[in-house]
């Protein structure tokens, strides 16, 4: 089953580059998800790196859009995301280096952390940039 399911009700921000993107982060940590529950390590290096690449790009998106169209919560947001980057850095780094597992606990972690950024702070951003 899926650790992340798609509710355009809950998730939908109304701007079509990130809701697009919002849905491949889902289904890139329902991967991550599938990996952990296999305990493939290979697996799930390779997958916690390819969910992390996209959450930079996806970063990246969001806040450009914003700069763009002069959204005055951009500070905090990139804030926001800075913090997370850093989190998942750090994690990937003990991952490789055998220092950390990914385990439940972990996909919790991201679960709830998208559960609160998207219907909360993207959310927020949806009147300025919305299309």
């Amino acid at each position: 089953m899926a650790l992340m399911q798609w509710i355009d009700e809950k998730y939908s921000t109304k701007v079509d580059v990130c809701d697009t993107q919002h849905k491949e982060l889902f289904n890139r940590v329902n991967a991550l998800n599938d990996a952990v529950s296999t305990g493939a390590r290979q697996e799930i290096g390779t997958t916690l790196d390819n969910l992390i690449d996209y959450v930079v790009v996806h970063f990246e998106t969001e806040e450009r859009l914003m700069e763009e169209r002069g959204y005055k919560g951009l500070d905090a947001h990139k804030e926001e995301h800075k913090q997370l980057v850093q989190t998942c850095a750090d994690l990937q780094k003990k991952f490789h280096a055998g220092e950390a597992e990914i385990e439940d606990g972990t996909m919790v972690f991201i679960k709830n952390w998208l559960d609160h950024h998207i219907p909360v702070i993207d959310k927020s951003y949806s009147s300025a940039l919305s299309n």
